[in-house]
């Protein structure tokens, strides 16, 4: 059984993929409880212009008047909102998006990438050189913000480009001294948030990413972790998130609050299907990737069902574009390879041959069409379409 290809075309109404502010085709398209999508833009500015938005730690959306709560009132509201890249998708199919994103299927085998930005990821405050394991970005305002996780110095570590000080920055949270090599695993909740997980503990770690890195909260998992994934869910009362992480032969899923959803320790025939998760990443669907360590690639369903495995030899960090295709590294062959929805080779997207070596985490940005790669000794690869 595999998950269904990406469709070329979409028909839809414009008006489903208008901002009700605006009323323009839809940018960064944000999602609230209500299920009232908006610009990230006009979402923000909206929010400013409510006088007690911040005294209620919330705001009323703009059409139906329902309450929205947001964690953390501070500067960049609308980035914690969940973004509906399902929406976005369909914009980029659109004919009114001028065809822009004729990329899904149309010219998949063609996509290239060449090398725009370049960082080191030793910082002044380094004990040691840093050993990069996985990354995130993150679109705050006007700024991309890159997080990576360096085992060596035992910390989270945050990058931007400051346009008034014409500068670049950098920040870092050290979680635990004694987690030498452990602090493995990030994914990003919202444009504020993200979630970390770490190989010698039973801790998940919810980090804010705001003019800094804070912890805002911790979850005992009680199991020794693995990789993780962040999972956008629509219940019937409203949107919400999920965590899945992963541990020895075996999947959860948690709500926030750590309450557990789900054990996904054996597959619907009674099998271990996995032994060693160690990275995850979720599809546009919602089914779960598992970076099954040494040998192959799963993708698996919340009802525990395996739609495909993709063989390969020391599987690392893998993310999605909106359309469900996979970008995966493969840490001891230096390159990162294309695996289409259903579990097919595509091609090689990068190798040695474009100056990649050890890629370990992979971060790739729908919107703007960006592939980020953390390498294993420190480097942080910015990749564009060409």
């Amino acid at each position: 059984m595999a998950e269904a290809g990406p469709k070329k075309t979409v028909e839809v109404d414009k008006d489903h993929l208008s901002c009700c502010i605006c009323l323009n085709l839809l940018s960064v398209p944000k999602l609230l409880h209500c299920c009232h999508t908006f610009c990230r833009k006009c979402l923000q500015k909206y929010i400013e212009e409510q006088d007690h938005a911040s005294h209620k730690k919330g705001f009323d959306c703009p059409v139906c008047r329902q309450f929205t709560a947001i964690p953390n009132p501070v500067v960049g509201w609308a980035d914690q909102i969940v973004t509906d890249f399902r929406i976005q998708a369909m914009i980029d199919d659109s004919p009114e998006s001028g065809g822009k994103q004729d990329v899904a299927k149309v010219s998949i085998n063609d996509r290239e990438f060449i090398l725009v930005n370049v960082i080191n990821g030793k910082t002044s405050q380094d004990k040691t050189d840093p050993r990069v394991t996985d990354i995130v970005a993150l679109r705050q305002d006007d700024k991309d913000v890159i997080v990576i996780t360096d085992g060596n110095n035992c910390c989270v570590k945050a990058f931007w480009f400051d346009t008034y000080k014409d500068r670049e920055m950098n920040c870092k949270l050290v979680i635990n001294e004694t987690m030498k090599n452990s602090l493995g695993r990030i994914r990003k909740i919202n444009e504020t948030q993200i979630l970390l997980s770490a190989f010698s503990c039973k801790t998940l770690y919810i980090i804010n990413v705001n003019n800094g890195l804070s912890i805002h909260t911790t979850i005992d998992t009680g199991k020794h972790n693995r990789g993780n994934g962040v999972i956008g869910v629509r219940t019937h009362s409203a949107p919400e998130i999920r965590l899945a992480f992963g541990y020895n032969k075996g999947l959860s899923i948690m709500d926030m609050d750590g309450s557990v959803v789900r054990n996904m320790d054996i597959s619907n025939d009674g099998q271990n299907y996995t032994n060693d998760p160690w990275y995850l990443a979720i599809t546009p669907t919602c089914n779960i990737l598992v970076s099954e360590r040494n040998d192959c690639l799963l993708c698996v369903t919340q009802k525990r069902e395996v739609l495909w495995k993709y063989p390969t030899k020391d599987p690392a960090g893998m993310d999605c574009d909106a359309h469900g295709n996979i970008y995966l590294a493969i840490c001891s062959e230096n390159k990162v390879v294309l695996v289409s929805p259903d579990g097919e080779f595509i091609k090689d997207v990068l190798s040695a041959d474009d100056n990649t070596e050890k890629p370990r985490g992979i971060c790739y940005d729908s919107v703007k069409k960006r592939l980020y790669v953390a390498e294993l000794d420190g480097l942080i690869k910015t990749f564009e379409h060409k």
